[in-house]
């Protein structure tokens, strides 16, 4: 019983530091977005988990929606638009390949990482097709970015990171070839509406960036203090059942011998006499009473005494092995042991073997007959039915055991 004592307040405890660390992260507000590492990898492995769930699909459907914008590389792409047109469909089908081989519990950590290159490498392509693109055609694909950026603040909603990293990335070169391509002139009124445009999608870009950035940072915190809440749900259910759990236990066990206590045994005995009475099996009782042990607490102390409870117990307790066998003590140095589907003559084997056992134990009482602990053993079993009483079935077996004293203890006497 000390061990099992020791056992739940060591869970108890474990359960009690979780809930207080989860606690002070919630205290933090989160706003680093950044757990310590354990936690960290639980989230991230939780998070992405839910990602490949739900996400599949709308990476799929942008990785298509991307692909049916081939038409403008026809339209619009002249001697390129074979070139636009077999990048297009090798980062499509790259893409979806890699959803299908990748989107598996094996890749959970890498998911994000790989769909933000994904990502990137569909807005450099488009960052590509302006590079490679005459005036006034490469025009229409600076309008493309549009639709990309929106998606992936759609598709990675609650991964900052993964959003800065994608975005500025894309944006950075677009910048870079925007204002570094030499344009042809075209028409002056046009070449004069790009001229005026320019910097001003440059800036609406920028703005959709921050603003995407900014939401991703709220979504990503709620989703992670989201996650601290529910795991504090959880580790406190888990706390909750074994307070539960411990209580039935103390309800249901001898704090001293940390066998069952009587009022278990009364459960028990009823459940299994009437499954005796269904099924016509028959029913054993063992009474046990550990002799002159009244004579072993006052030569040696009751501390003493309850150590020698204790080892007695341990050694009845092993032949209690099948299910609904129970080992009970049933008050002071009284034991009961409860033997469903047993005959008599397989009852009495038993309680012989426990009479030796105990023998076998060898604890000193001098102030008794023969100088050690031994036990006196009443037996006995039926198959009842429903005319019967249980109380019958005790009353026998106490009627053996008081034969058993009678015979001159440390003996077993079936009736």
């Amino acid at each position: 019983m000390v061990s099992t004592t020791q056992l739940f307040n060591e869970q108890l405890e474990k359960l009690e530091q979780q809930i207080n660390r989860y606690k002070q992260l919630l205290a933090s507000d989160l706003r680093e977005l950044k757990f310590p590492e354990d936690i960290e990898k639980s989230y991230n492995e939780y998070s992405n988990t839910n990602f490949m769930k739900s996400s599949r699909l709308i990476l799929s459907f942008g990785i298509l929606l991307y692909l049916a914008f081939g038409f403008s590389d026809f339209a619009l792409g002249e001697e390129q638009a074979d070139t636009l047109w077999l990048i297009r469909i090798i980062i499509s089908a790259t893409m979806l390949v890699g959803i299908t081989l990748l989107f598996n519990h094996k890749m959970v950590n890498w998911v994000i990482g790989l769909t933000t290159l994904g990502m990137t490498v569909i807005g450099l392509s488009v960052v590509l097709f302006i590079y490679m693109l005459e005036e006034p055609y490469s025009y229409a694909y600076h309008l493309g970015l549009v639709p990309w950026q929106v998606f992936i603040l759609i598709s990675l909603r609650s991964y900052l990171r993964a959003i800065a990293v994608s975005s500025l990335a894309v944006y950075v070169c677009y910048i870079f070839v925007a204002y570094s391509k030499s344009f042809a002139p075209y028409q002056p009124e046009i070449d004069r509406l790009i001229y005026i445009m320019l910097p001003l999608f440059t800036i609406f870009w920028g703005l959709l960036i921050a603003m995407g950035i900014y939401l991703g940072y709220q979504i990503e915190r709620s989703a992670r203090i989201d996650y601290i809440q529910n795991r504090l749900l959880a580790i406190d259910a888990q706390r909750l059942t074994l307070l539960s759990e411990e209580l039935h236990l103390l309800s249901t066990t001898d704090s001293l011998t940390g066998l069952a206590n009587r009022r278990h045994f009364e459960n028990c005995f009823e459940l299994e006499w009437r499954r005796a009475i269904r099924n016509q099996d028959s029913i054993a009782l063992i009474i046990i009473d550990i002799d002159y042990f009244k004579k072993y607490n006052d030569l040696y102390g009751h501390q003493a005494g309850d150590d020698c409870l204790r080892t007695v117990c341990s050694s009845l307790q092993t032949y209690a092995q099948r299910s609904g066998e129970l080992v009970v003590r049933y008050g002071g140095e009284e034991f009961v042991v409860l033997l469903p589907r047993m005959t008599l003559a397989g009852a009495q084997h038993i309680a012989e073997n426990m009479c030796q056992s105990v023998r076998e134990l060898n604890i000193s009482h001098e102030d008794s007959n023969e100088k050690n602990v031994t036990i006196s053993l009443g037996v006995t079993a039926m198959i009842p039915n429903i005319n019967d009483d249980d109380e019958s079935l005790l009353r026998d077996a106490d009627r053996a055991l008081y034969q058993a004293k009678a015979n001159g203890r440390n003996c077993v006497v079936s009736i």
